[in-house]
């Protein structure tokens, strides 16, 4: 399976991304996306990235890369039509020029409206349609490949279980000469009643993360998920052991996230990939929640954190939602097979959630009691 990895504008990531390439392994790193260029116009899809370069220095990032054997996708990643804007438009179409003049031959586009100007300002780069799309069926699927310059689809996480679905979607793709393509480590919920919003609302962060007040919608899935330990088993995950599942069906490629993360993080995720073998915890293999290098604490070290101290300070909050992941001590069964329940609970048994899902009930409540006054004193005050 071919494997698409995130760039994080680290100086690091080259050398990392170097050592994977080397790792014996019956898949292959073959792409690396991301958008190291400042974001003024339009958005990415995630918060401002700590490290902007230039387009100069994109390109040769993108060069450095390509010489490992990486096409270098660009995200454009914004749900938000700011094109229709008529302070951003003409830069926005000045990005699209550039992209045309470039080495950089992809693009990866969430709405329909910069899709059509990228057609007109830069026909010979590919688009690759963004999973914010919600591409979750054949009929959705042929809509947007009615454009002649798409040449790949991210299809809808509610589509990861339903391999005769995907099955039939790289078919009907196949015959527009474009590819369909998977995300293996969400950490999203599939049917959360605030994916539109938490798509809008990382497009805004992308271009002004500290204008907004910080109050992520995951604060919101992840509360949920607490409160119903047994969902965790329906998230969109895909186990490192499965991908030739996906690649048995068609899918063209695996995308893996995330480009906020650090270069150890990333190069552990992908390492785990490319071993096709899960060890651990596989929640600890999404940006969501991984606990990897939070320091642990115990019941009683919880207990005692203050949340009235912690709400007085933006940047209190923002370490409170990194440790989240830890503070819940959620864990899936290392044998769980994902693909065995089609994601649509009706107490079927087949997956034995109960003896799947490992938490500590003490240190759920407490953490819910926690979130609970997140909730009412900071998240929505």
């Amino acid at each position: 399976m071919k494997l698409i990895v995130p760039d994080n504008n680290s100086s690091d990531l080259t050398h990392a991304i170097r050592k994977l390439t080397e790792k014996p392994s019956e898949h292959r790193i073959t792409g690396i996306y991301g958008k190291p260029t400042p974001n003024r116009n339009i958005g990415s899809g995630r918060a401002n990235m700590s490290i902007e370069l230039s387009r100069e220095a994109t390109e040769a990032r993108a060069h450095a890369f390509r010489t490992l054997g990486l096409e270098y996708e660009y995200s454009l990643n914004d749900i938000i039509p700011h094109s229709r804007e008529l302070k951003n438009r003409a830069a926005i179409i000045d990005e699209l020029r550039w992209l045309e003049i470039s080495s950089i031959r992809t693009v990866t586009m969430a709405n329909y409206e910069l899709m059509r100007l990228a057609r007109e300002y830069c026909p010979s780069v590919a688009i690759s349609v963004s999973f914010f799309m919600g591409i979750d069926s054949v009929r959705r699927l042929d809509q947007i490949l009615r454009l002649p310059n798409v040449r790949m689809v991210n299809t809808d996480r509610s589509t990861y279980r339903d391999l005769p679905l995907l099955e039939r979607m790289a078919k009907e793709a196949a015959k527009h000469g474009a590819g369909i393509r998977i995300i293996a480590n969400l950490g999203c919920m599939s049917d959360c009643i605030r994916t539109e919003e938490h798509a809008m609302i990382k497009s805004m962060a992308s271009m002004d993360s500290s204008g907004l007040h910080y109050a992520p919608c995951t604060f919101y899935c992840m509360r949920f998920l607490l409160e119903y330990p047994e969902e965790f088993l329906k998230l969109p995950i895909i186990r490192p052991e499965d991908l030739a599942e996906y690649e048995g069906v068609g899918i063209d490629s695996v995308k893996l996230v995330d480009r906020n993360q650090t270069t150890d993080w990333i190069s552990l995720v992908v390492g785990r990939y490319l071993e096709g073998k899960t060890s651990g915890n596989i929640l600890d293999l999404t940006c969501n929640f991984t606990t990897l290098d939070i320091p642990f604490l115990s019941n009683e070290e919880i207990a005692a954190i203050d949340v009235d101290l912690i709400m007085r300070r933006r940047e209190k909050v923002m370490e409170y939602r990194e440790m989240l992941p830890m503070l819940m001590g959620i864990g899936i069964s290392e044998d769980f097979d994902f693909l065995r329940c089609r994601n649509s609970c009706g107490g079927c048994g087949v997956c034995g959630a109960s003896d799947r899902v490992h938490y500590d009930l003490e240190r759920r409540e407490i953490v819910l009691a926690q979130l609970d006054r997140l909730t009412s004193g900071y998240l929505f005050k």
